[in-house]
């Protein structure tokens, strides 16, 4: 009976010294305990130092609780952006040890993909209900266009399976894929659209795409030039192929931008140079109180006498809408943009290098136009608006009969 007792009270001091320990590893846990883990947390730490000194809204960088330093900074960033209330969907961090592409042209990425951007859609005959994964883009020297795959093919089948919304991933990078895939032509007869050909094409695994800066520049009937843009950083090259086109006698400048979604402000400036109609203030840029200094005029003398057309889509963001913006608000008369409303990012990204083996590139000021407005958050509206991706027929970028180029050169002369 007492050895009962003694067991019986050894279990009740067992549970009360259970109890005591998680009494006291709940207390030690509410405290902040960073200090015990400083090389895991010293990298977020120095990036909000970063953030607050650099942020266009580094005013409103607080501290996080404790535990959010434990996060990786590609996470952590956004945690910090969070507190701006500005929407800024566009500050970013990057690892230095991992290649990475937070921008891509379209739907992929260029360090890792087939080089085509698709779009899901029904089939465009109207003959059935099946879905076709459209190829809108097929970049150069890319996996996709090696295999002949081209602008406007519409890939019904990926290994077997029928094309939807959870198979069309599959086409942005991986490995090597059986498609089958299928070609629209006019039926002469009724002028109907039809199938002219299906065909089994191996596309080979993904790999880095390196798309030209200048991916098509050419003239039309020795009056209108054509230049289509991935990126407004390059200045050497878009100059140099500027000044090819601009020997013409010009009567019409078309400028693609729809892929376009990068670039420096540097080169946006060189370009309005060259073809800019006015002379004054292009751009400005409005930094945080902290870095004012930075805030910078940037003025043209243009001398274009030629019509100026820029070419958007829902991809055209940052630099290419910096141009756009700033020329239009000197040369409303003389400026047209066609196609789709741009991306609205109104601010202006720097890099900048940690000791942590990361790069943060956050939003560091507003680009405005020459009376100071960078109010374009939600897209730069075009004057003529037009959906390529409801025609039914894409012809390749840069060819007369091509969308948005046919509606410049037929319906606005």
């Amino acid at each position: 009976m007492n050895i009962s007792k003694q067991i019986k009270r050894s279990i009740t001091y067992t549970r009360m010294a259970v109890m005591l320990v998680m009494a006291v590893q709940v207390v030690s846990c509410a405290k902040d305990r960073t200090y015990e883990y400083e090389e895991k947390t010293v990298g977020c730490h120095q990036l909000q130092e970063l953030m607050s000194e650099w942020y266009l809204w580094g005013d409103s960088i607080k501290d996080l609780d404790w535990q959010q330093y434990f996060a990786k900074p590609t996470e952590f960033i956004s945690k910090l952006t969070a507190q701006s209330k500005a929407n800024d969907k566009w500050s970013y961090c990057l690892i230095d040890t991992v290649e990475s592409d937070p921008l891509p042209c379209g739907y992929f990425n260029h360090v890792n993909s087939y080089g085509m951007d698709v779009v899901l859609m029904n089939d465009p005959t109207g003959e059935t209900s099946k879905q076709y994964a459209r190829v809108v883009t097929v970049y150069d020297n890319s996996p996709a266009e090696r295999c002949g795959i081209r602008r406007n093919d519409f890939i019904g089948q990926i290994d077997n399976n029928k094309m939807a919304s959870t198979v069309i991933k599959n086409l942005v990078n991986g490995r090597s894929h059986t498609l089958i895939v299928s070609r629209l032509g006019v039926s002469l007869a009724d002028d109907s659209f039809c199938w002219t050909s299906t065909d089994t094409i191996t596309l080979p695994k993904s790999e880095r795409v390196e798309v030209p800066t200048v991916m098509v520049s050419r003239m039309f009937d020795d009056e209108v030039g054509y230049i289509m843009l991935s990126n407004l950083s390059d200045t050497e090259t878009i100059v140099s192929a500027l000044n090819r086109l601009t020997s013409y006698p010009l009567t019409d400048l078309i400028v693609d931008l729809r892929l376009c979604n990068r670039g420096t402000i540097e080169c946006v400036h060189e370009v309005a140079k060259q073809i800019g109609h006015d002379s004054g203030t292009f751009l400005c840029t409005f930094w945080n109180t902290a870095k004012s200094a930075n805030n910078q005029t940037y003025s043209i003398n243009g001398t274009a006498q030629f019509r100026l057309f820029f070419i958007t889509s829902g991809y055209t963001q940052g630099a290419a809408e910096w141009l756009i913006y700033g020329l239009r608000a000197m040369s409303a008369d003389r400026v047209v943009v066609v196609g789709q409303k741009t991306a609205g990012q109104n601010v202006m990204l720097k890099a900048i290098p940690s000791d942590y083996q990361y790069t943060i590139y956050p939003a560091v000021a507003f680009v405005a136009d020459k009376d100071g407005n960078y109010d374009y958050t939600s897209g730069i509206s075009p004057d003529e608006l037009v959906d390529e991706l409801t025609y039914v027929m894409l012809y390749p970028y840069g060819d007369q009969y091509e969308v948005l180029i046919q509606y410049i050169l037929t319906q606005l002369y």
